[in-house]
């Protein structure tokens, strides 16, 4: 899973606003639970470079991504944290 990207988007349950420290942030609907979340513009151009590498994308709001973690802690084990 070298390639894996993975891109955390806040939710809108826990945002009402796009967060100020973010590039300017449209809503969609999370993949996962298909809720509404977050995604800046910022974030948008990393999926579109990501998917031109065809690099594994997995693109959820922070409560799918909490999920994820709860449920398989193992999976984060290797995993790289960069600040956007």
């Amino acid at each position: 899973m070298n390639n894996l990207i993975m891109i955390m988007c806040p939710p809108l349950s826990d945002y009402s606003e796009p967060p100020k420290d973010h590039s300017h942030s449209e809503l969609y609907d999370c993949p996962g639970c298909k809720q509404k979340m977050w995604l800046s513009d910022k974030k948008k151009g990393i999926l579109a470079i990501t998917s031109a590498l065809n690099n594994e994308i997995i693109l959820r709001c922070y409560l799918c991504i909490t999920k994820i973690a709860e449920e398989n802690p193992g999976f984060f084990k290797d995993s790289i944290d960069i600040e956007l």
